[in-house]
This record gives structure tokens, sequence and C-alpha cells, in this order.
């Protein structure tokens, strides 16, 4: 049987078998197929009839009802389709009742697939009862009885809501149907009522009746989340349920679709592996996929050359192709695909093209950036959006695994028929940066519909198809340089591009790079391959944990020395801004940076005089690339932005007044640069202040600061006031988001322990300077202050923020059970403000209250 009805939300009943109560007895209906009979369902008057035949109770409306039948007399909405429709069909009625299900009793059903009475009962009571009818409608629809009955009754009830797929109203006009008008009907059509044996005139009804409904939607793989949410949104107010409609408005306002970058137009080659994806996760390959956008301006150039056109594949070479992906797959779990490949092959580009392609596909995309010390944050963050409280705070008890439990709640979600697309972007490590904990304990189960993309470096993570990114054939790698052909280039150039492809080894990232050299900044092939082929300004240096991207490709190097010795000589009389963004951008976190700070970090060092008008300046902007919102357009400045994003150096995000550069440049500029962009970055951060939309640059900064979490050692060294500054103006605020609103209990402890660490550190350093002036003093005499004696506070200021720091440590640990470690904790926050405050002050009593709640947390375990 095939009946999924629930009146709870989020999740199927369980599918009912039939009954041996009444195998013996049972009224004859067969399972129907296309050269069956029409089955006659008898109307509810005679289900009494039924139940005494089946062995059963005919009354109704008693508790030993069977179940489906109970459910059936209260349900909202009927939904009727197909299990042998196509999988997009399948997806879409799995979808919509999830949706439903949320707010409403929905019956969704395919009654070819009933095996016995009490469900074919069951059914037609959910028809009769149900104030909506919900059908989807397919070619195959106009043959199927059961589905032609489900139109009739609703439709003469003016209860009928048709769902097209694969067709509209207008082609449903009975006289093409039997007469075979048209392309669809000529290979569709026909007298299909004969198909199952029904009625002629009953049929015709059905069919021109399709055309004249109220209320129809059209659903297809370019629309299926706009339609859907629209037909979801239509019940609502069908049936008079406001939190249906709310729901519908808080998901269009909440921004659930964005993607971190715009689509690049200029994406080309990776047809086979964008089809191996669809194929995997879908389950087939639409050859007019509606569902995909417009291509791409190159692609489209191309076609009309006839240059880069795929040749179609002949039908042996497809079911090849296709039966060596089902091998491939049998093994992995399903769902999820890991793309690999070293760092400037293409992996983003193609997930980025791959979520813009599909996105109607899916209620939301959610990009996660995979960096090991941001993945946590990342993930927990999906919260927010899918208004789940994950806070600390958020009635959580006492618990070792709050953690856990926050984590459970977001992978929830993902178990549901609601299909979501998470995209982890530039996944580091296999085990969590902060416990060890295995990343996959952050993928959902895969027993929903939704799907989960990841790219890396690694060569293989847990149990997952792996795709490694090949280079492009050296045709291909043409392209990546030619572009839309707009270079005027010569016949004898195209020996020189073959030779710079190759000592690139044809990676993408530096094969576009030098499109964009060629185009942009006017200098021939010849003249650019004698430049990369001038010794190298100075060797990198590498750690054992970089990204060897350098060490496999060390004449990419050089191209980025090219490149940027031309910002030297474009601005050199604006102290080369364009340079010093770059440099600001390699310590900011992964995802897309605020303009405004980046601008501030970059004018620091050029003009700090005026660098925070500046600042405010264009904090206060509106910024759009590329033209930079009301920024002066014939400025320096907003030159040196304009020539990196036409560089490709720079990537204007969805987000106005964001940009993101590429790690490669990152990690170029962190090797070529000084230390003085990154002290520059954490000033900007303090500056600014906290803030929930840019944590990961918050965290960014602390790593810095705090010096822990980072693969480099950076000599940033804050001085006391800007220490304690540092930590009021984000350390303490970033604790309390991460707690309240994510429940990221190791990363805070680990920030709060670093922070403890660093007070300690910072009080022992300015008591020793003062006692050694104090001896020097007794012993050379003079006038010369310590710290201390020059800022008599800052001793008090520091500990009692340490004291601060301590208490709300001991309060995480008691509120993960670790009563012991919060006793030692909260002690020592006491000694101190007993030390500062004295015993009955005010402050020292509340670290005593924290005490005594320890004692009775203990005393309940």
């Amino acid at each position: 049987m095939d009946n999924h009805f629930s009146s709870s939300p989020h999740f199927f009943t369980p599918e009912l078998g039939g009954s041996s109560t009444i195998s013996s007895k049972s009224i004859n209906l067969e399972k129907h197929s296309h050269s069956a009979p029409v089955v006659q369902i008898p109307s509810i008057r005679n289900y009494g009839e039924i139940l005494t035949a089946a062995g059963m109770e005919p009354d109704l409306t008693s508790p030993d009802v069977p179940s489906p039948l109970a459910r059936a007399r209260c349900c909202d909405v009927y939904i009727g389709y197909n299990r042998q429709d196509p999988p997009f069909n399948r997806r879409l009625v799995k979808w919509l009742t999830a949706e439903l299900e949320m707010h409403a009793s929905v019956f969704a059903t395919d009654r070819n697939r009933n095996k016995d009475a009490i469900s074919h009962c069951a059914a037609r009571v959910a028809m009769e009862v149900a104030p909506v009818g919900i059908v989807v409608v397919t070619v195959q629809s106009l043959s199927d009885a059961f589905r032609t009955e489900e139109m009739l009754l609703f439709s003469q009830n003016r209860k009928l809501v048709p769902v097209f797929v694969g067709l509209t109203r207008n082609d449903c006009v009975s006289s093409d149907v039997i007469q075979k008008n048209g392309d669809l009907w000529s290979r569709f059509g026909g007298e299909l009522w004969k198909d199952y044996g029904g009625r002629e005139e009953d049929w015709k009804e059905v069919v021109d009746g399709l055309s004249r409904v109220d209320m129809d939607f059209e659903a297809s793989a370019a629309n299926l989340r706009d339609c859907l949410l629209d037909i979801v949104a239509f019940i609502g107010k069908r049936l008079g349920k406001r939190s249906i409609i709310e729901s519908i408005q808080k998901c269009s306002e909440s921004g659930l679709h964005e993607l971190p970058f715009s689509r690049n137009e200029n994406f080309i080659g990776r047809k086979q592996e964008l089809r191996q994806l669809e194929f995997i996760l879908f389950g087939y390959i639409e050859e007019h996929d509606e569902g995909k956008l417009a291509d791409s301006d190159i692609e489209k150039k191309e076609r009309e050359k006839g240059k880069g056109k795929m040749p179609l594949a002949s039908e042996e070479q497809k079911e090849e192709e296709m039966s060596l992906t089902i091998a491939e797959v049998g093994s992995y779990a399903r769902g999820i695909v890991c793309i690999n490949g070293e760092t400037g092959i293409g992996k983003t580009e193609l997930l980025l093209e791959f979520a813009y392609r599909h996105m109607q596909r899916y209620k939301a995309v959610f990009w996660i950036g995979g960096e090991a010390r941001f993945l946590r944050e990342n993930y927990m963050k999906l919260s927010g959006p899918l208004s789940i409280e994950a806070g600390i705070d958020n009635g959580s008890a006492v618990s070792a695994n709050i953690e856990e439990q926050a984590i459970g709640k977001v992978r929830k979600e993902f178990t549901r028929d609601i299909p979501y697309l998470i995209v982890i972007d530039n996944l580091e490590m296999e085990k969590d940066f902060w416990d060890g904990r295995p990343v996959s304990d952050l993928l959902p189960p895969f027993t929903g519909q939704t799907h989960v993309l990841i790219s890396t470096r690694l060569p293989g993570i847990f149990n997952i198809m792996t795709f490694k990114l090949p280079y492009p054939s050296p045709s291909e790698a043409m392209n990546f340089i030619k572009g839309d052909s707009s270079l005027l280039l010569a016949s004898e150039d195209d020996d020189v591009l073959n030779i710079i492809q190759e000592k690139l080894r044809r990676l993408p990232f530096g094969l576009l790079l030098v499109r964009a050299i060629l185009s942009q900044l006017a200098i021939d092939p010849q003249t650019l391959l004698a430049l990369l082929d001038s010794p190298m300004a100075a060797e990198i240096t590498y750690g054992p944990k970089d990204d060897p991207v350098f060490q496999y490709n060390p004449f990419l190097i050089q191209l980025l020395d090219v490149c940027f010795s031309f910002f030297n000589q474009l601005y050199k009389n604006t102290k080369n801004l364009a340079m010093k963004m770059v440099e600001a951008s390699s310590w900011f976190g992964p995802s897309p940076v605020p303009v405004c700070m980046l601008a501030y970090a970059a004018w620091g060092s050029t003009s700090n005089s005026n660098s925070r008008n500046i600042w405010k300046k264009l904090r206060d902007s509106m910024f759009s690339f590329p033209c930079m919102g009301t920024l002066n357009a014939e400025g320096k400045e907003a030159e040196a932005l304009s020539m990196l994003m036409r560089l490709g150096i720079a990537r204007s995000g969805t987000r106005p007044g964001h940009v993101h550069f590429h790690d490669i440049f990152k990690l170029y500029m962190r090797q070529r640069s000084s230390a003085e962009p990154s002290s520059l970055f954490v000033q900007a951060i303090t500056d600014e202040g906290f803030s929930p939309a840019y944590t990961d640059h918050v965290w960014a900064a602390c790593f810095l600061v705090l010096k822990f979490g980072m693969y480099h050692h950076i000599p940033i060294d804050l001085g006391p006031h800007d220490l304690l500054f540092f930590i009021n103006q984000l350390v303490i605020p970033l604790v309390a988001y991460s707690l309240n609103e994510l429940s990221l209990c190791s990363a805070v402890l680990d920030l709060l322990r670093v922070a403890t660490q660093r007070l300690e550190l910072l009080e022992n350093s300015l008591l020793e300077e003062a006692e050694t002036a104090r001896k020097m003093k007794s012993i050379f005499g003079g006038k010369s202050q310590s710290f201390i004696e020059s800022e008599p506070t800052i001793i008090r200021d520091i500990v009692t923020l340490r004291a601060a720091i301590l208490e709300t440590r001991a309060k995480i640990m008691i509120k993960t059970g670790r009563s012991d470690v919060a006793e030692d904790l909260c002690r020592t926050a006491i000694n101190i403000k007993e030390v500062i405050y004295g015993v009955e002050h005010a402050e020292t009593q509340l670290a005593h209250k924290i005490m005594d709640l320890i004692a009775r947390v203990k005393s309940r375990f």
C-alpha cells in the first residue's frame, strides 16, 4: 500500500500492509493496471457493508476502526499521484506533503498500489471529506483510472487543484488528445479511456474540465521551488490557515537562497562532471533540462560559432557512461558527492554552477565554508534560517552533550522530505578542529531529500563518492585563456600561449589570470612570457600545513609576481592601494569581506591621519560593484578596486558591499607581505566592534591577537589598554553570541582559556616590569616610571576582567556537567574579587552565588 497520512508534523506514518483478518473475505479490488477494468469504489454510505464483509465493525466512530479510516475522516488535503511517474514527480509530491504536514492533515496516495479494501476505503473517505484535492497531472494521468476518477470527483465538487507536469491546461482539449493533434498528443494521445475500460463521456468531462479549472499550477525543474511554495500558500488561503501563509512569507523574507557569490558568467566546460552530479543526486539526466539557468555568455557565443559544443553521445555511450556511474555509486552513501582536486582547479566554480543551475529543485541552498577553524560555527549558523533554537540557554538542561544536542537539532531538519542542498566548500580536515570529532557527525543521515556536495583537497573522505577533478585538455585550456575571443591575438600568439599554459600545468586559476592580464593590462603574450621567464622576486617558504599549490606550480608564483608588479607601477602615486587591499584581505576570515573594513585596513597604512574618516565614509555608503555606490568613481581608491574586480583578483559577493579573494591570492600575500597588514586588520575589526554578520572575521582577529589556532606565528602584540579593549569589545560579545545562539561550547571554552592566559601573562609582565623599575631606581635613581606607576588602575582592570572570564567559564562548565572544574574556576574568581572589592561587596557575593549553584548541581548528581 502507498497511503501516506499524518496529522503530526515532519514525518509520514509507516506504510500500511494488508490485514490477515480480511484476506479470505476481502472484496475483489484488483491492483489497477492500464489494461484492467475500472474499479468501482463504493460511495461512503456503503462502507458499512464493506467492513462487514471484511469481518470488521461498521461503526466508523468506534475506536476499533482501523487508523487509516479514522484519520482519513479528518483529512485537510488529498494528494493523488502515481509512483511510476518520473523521479521529479515523486520528489514534488514528497516535498509538497512534507510542507503541508507541518500545518494540516495530508493524505497522499497512489491508489494503484492499494492492496486491500481498507486501503481503498481510507482513500475514498479522504477524497470525500478533504476540502482540497490535489492531483499531479501528467500525460500518463489521462490513461489512469484512479487519477481520472479523482479529477472527476474533485472537479464536480469544485475542490480540484491540478498540478501540471509536462503539459499545461491549454493542452487539455479532449478532441486534440483523441485526434492526436500537436507534438505532445501525436506521441501520447488517442482514445485513452480505453486503456482502463472507462466511459468516454466521463473521460472527456475530466480532460475538458482541466482547461476550465479555477486554479492550476505548472511545475517544472525550472520553477519547482517557486511553484510548490505558491501551491502551499494557495492551500493555506483555501483552508483559512494563517500559519501556512505566515510560514511562506517568512521563508520568502529570510534569504534562504543566498549564495556567497554571483554566478560566474564566464563558466565554461565541466559538462561531464555536471551530468554525473545530476545523475547521482537526482537519479536521471534531463537532456533539455528546464531547471538549468541560461547558459553563460561564453557558452552562448561558442554555441553560435560552433565552438566548444560537446558532441551528442550515442545511446550506447550514454548507457555505458551511466551504468559505470551506477556501479561506482552503489557502495557509497546516497545523496552526497565529494569533488577532489588541488587548489585553483575549479572545485568551487563547479559547485557554484551546479547550485545556480538546480537551485529551484531545493527549498534552500546552504553554502558552508569548510575551513577547519570555522566549519562548526558555519554549520550551526544554519539554525537561524531553519528557525531552530540551538542556543545553550534555550531550554537545555545540564548535560555534557549540549553541543551534540544542538547539532542534532539541525541534522534532524535535514531528515525530512523537504529538499535542501548543503555545499561544504574547501573542507580542510576530516576531524573537527576544536574537539577532534568526525566531521561526518555534521552530515545528515540521508533518510530525507537533502543533498550534500563537498569540495576538498583531501584524497578521500568518509564513505563518500569522490570525483577527482581533472585538468582541462590543451584545447580547453586555450578556451580558458581566450574566453569569448575578444582578445586581439596574432596567429603566432597561439604557440606562446601553449607554452604559458603548459608552464602553469593548465591550472584553471592561472589560465584565467593570464586572460585577465592580457585583456586588462594591454600586454601581448610574448611580453608576458618574457616577464614570466625573468628571475623570481624572492623564494616562498612553506610550512608543513601550508597549501602545497605553489610547490606543485612554482611558475604560478612568477605569474602573481608579474601581476602585482604592475600594481606597483599603475598606483605608485597612491601608495599602491590595490596591493594594500589584497594584503589586508589575506588576514580576514574565509567569508566575503565587508568593503568598509577592507578599505580601512588598506588606508590605515597610507593615510593614518585620514583613514578613520575615509572608513566612515565607506561604511555609510551603499556599495555595489563595479561602480562602488556613492564612492567617488574618479578617485584612485575606486579605480584600484575596479581594477581588482576586472582582473578577477577580487570578486563581488551577493551581499552588497562585500568582496571575496581567492585562497591563492591570500596565501601569496601572507608570504610576500609584512606583518603590518595583519595589525591593521585587527585594528579595523576592533574599531568596528562585534557583529553577528561577520563573526568569522572576529574569530580571525582573535586567532591573531590571542595567538592560538594559527598555522603561522604572527608577531601581533597589543598594548595593555588595547588588549583589554579588544577582549571587552570582541571576545566577550563573541562568546555570548556563540553560546546563546549556536551552543559552540568547545570553541568558546578554548577562546576563554587563552584569553585568561593572555591576561595572566600581561599581569605578570607588568608586575615584573614594575619590580625591575623599582630596583633600578634604588640603584641608579632617576624619575622614570613603570607602566603600572603611570597607569595605576591597569592591574585592577586586568584582574577584574580575568575574574569575569573565570566566572563565565565556570557557568559553562556547570551547564556542560563539569561541576568540579567549575568549582575550581569559581573559587579563583572569588579570591580575586575578595582582594579587589572585599568580602561583603556585591560583586563578590555574585561569585558566591555561582558557587552555591555549583553545590546544588553537584548534590543532584
